[in-house]
């Protein structure tokens, strides 16, 4: 959890041989954090990542789209802020709610499921549909936040000059985002 940390834990991590962490961002957007009722805030996981940076390990958000309340708006709130706090690696995945999840039965109780077959429920497939965003919506915004976020010069050079396999495993990640979104152009 991001309110968890503490410079001198991060330290402490590094010291003993962590080189990365992987905090649950959750969205960007205090709004869908709240509904997500995560009990942190934005401004903790800023914090938290600029700690864990400052003392030298990797970074990498996990953030959620299309959980209840979500809408285009607080989509690309939380792609911006994900450019913002500048992660070293981004998994962006689709709510998805599993059964006997809280989720699952609001999701049922609202009427939004839309998919019943078990093994679409891999966090990369939208499941139910919002009121507020289409399945065929939050599938283009995931797919929108990766392109955005590989296929910065910044990011690719960054990743490159690390080297070692993280590096060159992130600049590969990049350069297929790259000819990924060059394909769907045509």
């Amino acid at each position: 959890r991001v309110d968890m940390f503490t410079k001198d834990l991060l330290q402490k991590m590094k010291d003993a041989g962590c080189i990365a962490v992987w905090f649950g961002v959750e969205a960007g957007s205090q709004n869908v954090i709240d509904a997500m009722g995560k009990g942190f805030t934005a401004s903790k996981t800023k914090k938290a990542f600029k700690m864990a940076q400052d003392v030298g390990l990797m970074t990498i958000a996990s953030v959620v789209f299309g959980f209840p309340g979500e809408t285009r708006e607080t989509a690309w709130a939380t792609i911006k802020f994900i450019e913002e706090i500048n992660p070293d690696d981004v998994g962006y995945y689709i709510a998805t709610p599993y059964p006997g999840t809280p989720m699952a039965d609001y999701v049922k109780k609202m009427g939004w499921l839309r998919v019943t077959d078990f093994d679409k429920y891999d966090t990369a497939t939208p499941i139910f549909e919002l009121p507020t965003l289409s399945m065929q919506e939050v599938r283009e915004i995931r797919e929108k936040a990766f392109h955005r976020f590989y296929i910065r010069p910044t990011y690719v050079l960054r990743m490159f000059a690390k080297g070692g396999t993280y590096g060159f495993s992130a600049t590969k990640t990049a350069l297929a985002h790259l000819l990924r979104a060059v394909k769907s152009k045509f």
